[in-house]
């Protein structure tokens, strides 16, 4: 059986580096192609890479198996749509372009093809599906940043301290910027809390997801606490992704989610075709 082809659909840091990762540890996959609206950033990586085409996104689409998307929220949704058009499966990094577009789940769920949506900068979700089948009541993300990667920030002496609970898992100084639902966060903050995106798929949906958003000047990076109830059942965990040297706004377990979910699509036959 021939390795699955795989094409890469935008070629920033995240794509870069996953481009690498499959090439070096992912013997199940071949690179089939590479695109990018910056057409330098594709051919550069096709340098390094070697023997790795840059097509235009239709032609990637119908050469490819498999595409992985990560490009931008904004960008996302017609790229689904044109991988599904296709046939094609596809793994969107830019989980926000489905709070963007809502329509995209009902395509997605009348779709013949696969959309395979990875875990991201959090732990947890295959523990929030497990739960949602036994009835999930509620589900709480806090988010903690430092105050320079946040947009819209007011100053902190106008907000309001954590609870003694959540000051737990962080300092004192820490003011809270947000408190609502998953589908109020991402429309005020679209490019902070892809995560809530996540979890609101997983679980309860954006609308009864509730988020709350921490800025913190003594946290060193991002911590993400997720909290879930289903009965008498209850999770938490906390997550502190590192960031990416190459793009420290993005997260390294997010990239490194990917090939996570790609190694475990491996198995599947039909996508070598």
């Amino acid at each position: 059986m021939r390795p699955a082809l795989l094409g890469i659909i935008g070629c920033g840091a995240m794509g870069r580096l996953i481009a690498r990762h499959i090439r070096e540890q992912l013997p199940s996959y071949r690179l089939g192609g590479l695109f990018s609206r910056t057409t330098a950033h594709a051919e550069g990586l096709a340098l390094e890479l070697g023997d790795v085409p840059v097509l235009g996104l239709q032609p990637l689409i119908e050469t490819c198996d498999l595409l992985v998307e990560a490009t931008s929220a904004a960008a996302m949704p017609d790229i689904v749509r044109a991988c599904l058009a296709a046939g094609k499966a596809v793994v969107p990094l830019s989980v926000g372009g489905f709070s963007l577009d809502p329509a995209l789940l009902r395509d997605v769920e009348a779709a013949r093809a696969a959309v395979h949506v990875p875990s991201g900068a959090i732990a947890g979700l295959d523990g929030i599906r497990a739960m949602r089948e036994m009835g999930l009541d509620a589900v709480t993300l806090t988010t903690v940043k430092h105050p320079r990667s946040l947009d819209q920030m007011p100053p902190l002496s106008e907000l309001t301290p954590p609870t003694a609970e959540e000051a737990l898992i962080m300092s004192p100084e820490a003011r809270l910027l947000f408190s609502g639902t998953a589908e109020e966060a991402i429309r005020r903050f679209p490019a902070n809390v892809n995560v809530a995106v996540s979890l609101g798929l997983a679980g309860l949906g954006f609308s009864r997801t509730r988020v709350r958003l921490f800025a913190d000047p003594r946290v060193a990076g991002t911590l993400h606490h997720i909290s879930a109830r289903a009965g008498d059942c209850t999770l938490e965990t906390i997550t502190r992704p590192a960031p990416l040297p190459q793009n420290p706004r993005s997260s390294a377990l997010a990239m490194y989610s990917v090939p996570a979910l790609l190694r475990g699509l491996a198995a599947n036959p039909k996508l070598a075709g």
